[in-house]
């Protein structure tokens, strides 16, 4: 009973971190079966030195058709953003930050997208963050990640 009740609260938990987002069917696993997708969600404190409270991830393979439709889902989350930086190949969106509205409570929201096509498939990965951090934050974040490698 515990453990189901404990299921329960975690799952309005993750629903709630996409609420009224157009990829939020994503996330819940509405248009591609979970069973096709990696999911990674990671919350609390392993993420406070981040300045995050969630971190949650989809990497999945779709063919043009569901690439078009998640590229569009995409888009009209971006429509609503503060800000937003995107790249284009071939007049195809291949990569997006995202800055949402923050939430009631005042916490940032980004959405994070990268796609790239393998012959006739799309490579996808989706991110979406929420916590204190800023862009520049972020920028500092993955900068810095990327000047160790």
């Amino acid at each position: 009973m515990i453990i189901i009740l404990l299921m329960t609260v975690l799952s309005a938990g993750m629903a709630e971190a996409q609420e009224g987002l157009f990829v939020e069917d994503l996330f819940e696993g509405r248009i591609i079966p979970r069973s096709m997708m990696d999911q990674t969600l990671i919350t609390g404190s392993r993420l406070k030195q981040y300045g995050l409270d969630t971190y949650r991830s989809l990497n999945f393979t779709v063919g043009e058709p569901m690439f078009q439709d998640v590229e569009e889902m995409v888009l009209k989350d971006a429509l609503g953003s503060d800000d937003q930086e995107t790249s284009y190949t071939d007049g195809r969106l291949t990569y997006a930050i995202i800055c949402l509205p923050p939430t009631a409570t005042g916490l940032n929201r980004f959405l994070c997208f990268q796609a790239k096509k393998r012959k006739k498939l799309w490579d996808v990965t989706l991110v979406y963050l929420r916590g204190t951090a800023t862009v520049s934050d972020l920028d500092k974040m993955f900068n810095k990640k990327k000047t160790k490698g």
